[in-house]
């Protein structure tokens, strides 16, 4: 998992992205699972902590 600045995190709190992958016996990564990565939403970001967790609208950008 890794934080917004993009440094390793392991505090579920601060994660904004993260990737599944396999570590050998050293901690070496042997094997990436691109399928099983995410990344939230930045517009879930916006707002302040008091507000209701609910899909935000659609941006005028994009198409509804």
């Amino acid at each position: 998992m890794f934080d917004a600045d993009g440094n390793e995190t392991g505090d579920r709190a601060h994660a904004v992205r993260g990737e599944v992958v396999e570590l050998d016996d050293d901690g070496n990564v042997v094997r990436r699972y691109p399928d099983l990565t995410w990344q939230i939403d930045e517009r879930a970001l916006e707002g302040d902590a008091g507000e209701t967790a609910t899909r935000p609208e659609a941006r005028e950008d994009e198409e509804r």
